[in-house]
This record gives C-alpha cells, structure tokens and sequence, in this order.
C-alpha cells in the first residue's frame, strides 16, 4: 500500500505514458507533425518567392543557359543588364524573347515605381540592382548560414514514436489510421511492416498534400476577400479519358490486348500493371499516379539540395 499522496504522484507521472499510448492522440499527433512540415515548406516557398535575385537568376539561366554569372558587386550586376538587351542600348520591353524577361521587366518597374515605361535604362537597373537584388543576395547568404533542419527530420522523429518496439519497422498494430488507410501504398515491399524509408515517402507525401490543401484554403480566403468565384473542384480520383475509350468490352478494366489494340506500348502498360497479371483496374492506376507523384517529389527533393 502506497500513501494517498504518493498515490497520487505515481498517478500524475503516469498521465503523459497513458496519453502516449492513446491511439487517438498519436493520429492527432502525426497530423500535427504533417502541419507543421507542410507550413515551413510553404514558408521557404513564400520566402524563395520574394526574393528578386533567385527568381532573376532562375529566369536568366532558363533563357540564356550557360551565360548567366553570379554577381556580387555592383559592376558584375551589370553584365545581367547586358544579357537582357542584347545588342541594343536599353532594355525594351516589346523586344523580351520569352515571358518570364518581360515578367522581369515589369518586376523592375513595379519596385522603382518606374510606371509604364517602354524601357529600362541602365542607370536605373543599377539602383534596382542595389536597392533589391544585392540585399536580397545578402538575406539569402544570412539564411543559408543557419542551421537548416534535415528533411527527414519530422518524419524520422514521427517513426521514433510509432516504433514503440523500436525494433526498426513499424507492426501493423504500430500504425496510425491515417498509415492504415494508406498501406498499400505506404507498405512498397507488400511485406506487412513499414521500415523508416518507406515510412518517410508516406510522410512526404502527406506533407504535400497538406500543402496543396492549406495552399488551396488561402486562395479561397483571398477569392472571398476579393469577390472572386471559386473554381471548379478536379476530381483526384478521376480516370483518363483513354482509360475508357480502351476498355472496349466495358469490365471496368484494361487488358494488356486492349492496350496494344490502342497502339501503346507494352512497356509502359507493364510499369503500371503493379501485380503483373495483364490487367489495369482503377485502383491499380491510381495506386500508380500516387507512386510516380513520390517519386517525382522525391527527385525534386534531391535536385534542390
């Protein structure tokens, strides 16, 4: 027998443990891990957005590959100036070979607060070069200089949590019902357990898709504030229009036959036949669309570090 007062105590410290093991409270748990991922990437997005110099450079180099410097004095910025008027003694904005200059251009009168000028000088590109560009050069190298938080962190430190065995893969009896809901996908090998790589793709890609919701949230609040009617709703889980036009007997699904009927190539039939059996249903393909979007968010991942 313990005193009611140390009863008490041994109950209070044993609060945090029962919580832990609440099911409910670890979905609430992972969902806000995935917020709080998704809003600093939009956060490095918004920033990155910003910031004149990234978005010039990207423009340049997409225009003139191979020729773009990295300025940083003022006299280097010039040679930018060079680049966007060619031949010609001012930067004319009718002359731009692509969008993205004439986008440029207007960038520049828009923060010297030039007006619908037809031209930039040289002159007054150098005071924006000053003005914006090279203290956006200076931000930037005093946010690269902080310590930047590794990209598997949040879902590393998720998996730590779910691992309760920490045997290094997660028991079905380990997952959240977001994880279950998602297993097919999430569980590539289709061995039953989630190892910390696969749990990191799941993770991802439900940081993006929390992005891509939180992101649609604030253009709808901006289209009310603005009176703007909201755009029509994309169904995810829509098939391609070929999807039916190559189900020509109407099962609801597409033969390895009725694809190269259609002239496709069987190769690419077979990366999306996930279980091999010369059949395309629905689920199949979608479970397919989900994977390459992984992947593809996954190269992107690893081109921008």
């Amino acid at each position: 027998m313990c005193s009611p007062v140390r009863c008490a105590v041994l109950a209070l410290a044993l609060v945090p443990f029962a919580r832990a093991a609440d099911p409910v409270d670890i979905d609430q748990h992972e969902e806000k891990c995935v917020v709080r991922a998704a809003e600093r990437a939009m956060e490095r997005a918004a920033r990155a957005a910003k910031n004149d110099r990234v978005q010039w450079a990207k423009d340049l180099e997409a225009t003139f590959p191979g020729k773009v410097t990295n300025p940083t004095t003022e006299e280097e910025y010039g040679a930018w100036y060079d680049l966007v008027i060619g031949r010609r003694d001012e930067w004319k904005r009718d002359d731009a070979p692509n969008a993205q200059i004439t986008a440029l251009f207007d960038k520049v009168t828009t923060r010297m607060e030039l007006g619908p000028v037809p031209t930039i000088k040289r002159d007054e590109f150098m005071k924006y070069a000053r003005r914006v560009l090279m203290r956006d050069a200076e931000r930037q190298a005093e946010r690269q200089a902080e310590p930047v938080p590794e990209e598997n962190a949040d879902a590393d430190l998720m998996f730590r949590v779910l691992d309760k065995n920490a045997d290094g893969d997660l028991d079905r009896e380990e997952y959240t019902a977001s994880l279950k809901e998602q297993r097919v996908l999430a569980d590539a090998d289709g061995n039953g357990r989630i190892n910390k790589t696969e749990y990191r793709a799941y993770f991802h890609q439900k940081v993006a898709a929390k992005v891509q919701t939180l992101t649609a949230k604030a253009e709808e609040r901006n289209r009310e504030r603005d009176g703007k009617p909201a755009p029509k709703p994309v169904d995810k889980d829509a098939l391609p229009d070929w999807f039916a036009k190559f189900d020509t007997d109407k099962d609801k699904q597409v033969s390895l036959f009725e694809w190269r009927d259609a002239g496709r190539p069987a190769n690419l039939f077979r990366e999306m036949d996930l279980d091999g059996d010369g059949l395309l249903t629905k689920t199949e393909y979608l479970r397919y669309v989900k994977l390459k979007e992984i992947e593809d968010a996954q190269k992107r991942r690893e081109e921008g570090k």
